[in-house]
């Protein structure tokens, strides 16, 4: 997805993001949850977890492992709303982050889940939980710039914008979409645990994602 700059000092996120509490996302305690001053080394672990693919597709180039800039940058330095997933043993799994430009009353949202996660829902909940922080915050609108091989993620924009309009760069494609009411609604953090289940290391089926009552 978006390019994301190896360093800057842009403005810190406006006020008025949902306060997130961390959201169990399976029955052994994997969480969705706000970036930590501590996440440093599980964020560089993930960026050197990831396949050459998926790298890429996030930050259009290879960068592992992350320079100094580019892990502050994802661990918020520039002030952008970041979330982070992570697995039943604590380790990091999936990082969103959300980049507002409140001058368009846009933000830039960029995603990435380690690969033998991928194609479970994970994406579509970081992207639902990013949005409805940034409906908080004011944003009415969304920037994604996603390179055309990322199929995956082009299906999630598809299907949440089927009409959002395109832009194609040199290098990917641009979408623009608006953050409505009814989406911000739909895109709402969970109240309660988030079961996913099987997990990745089991044999059976697909991975789903149903609300449960907190334990």
């Amino acid at each position: 997805m978006k390019r994301t700059p190896a360093s800057g000092t842009g403005p810190p996120a406006p006020a008025g993001d949902i306060a997130l509490a961390p959201v169990r996302i399976s029955p052994a305690d994997g969480l969705l949850r706000e970036v930590r001053p501590d996440d440093a080394d599980g964020i560089r672990d993930l960026v050197c977890g990831l396949s050459p693919q998926a790298r890429y597709f996030r930050f259009f180039a290879s960068v592992a492992p992350p320079s100094t800039g580019l892990l502050r940058v994802l661990c918020g330095s520039t002030g952008a709303d970041i979330l982070l997933l992570t697995d039943p043993a604590g380790r990091i799994i999936g990082h969103g982050m959300a980049a507002d430009a409140p001058a368009d009353a846009a933000t830039d949202i960029g995603l990435v889940i380690t690969d033998q996660w991928q194609g479970h829902g994970l994406g579509a909940l970081l992207l639902s939980t990013l949005l409805s922080r940034a409906a908080s915050r004011g944003i009415a609108a969304v920037v994604l710039d996603v390179l055309p091989a990322n199929t995956r993620m082009l299906g999630i924009i598809d299907r949440r914008w089927p009409d959002a309009p395109r832009t194609r760069t040199r290098d990917a494609i641009v979408i623009r979409a608006g953050i409505t009411t009814r989406q911000a609604a739909a895109s709402r953090p969970v109240p309660a645990a988030v079961s996913l289940w099987p997990r990745p290391d089991e044999q059976s089926g697909d991975l789903h994602a149903a609300s449960r009552p907190a334990a």
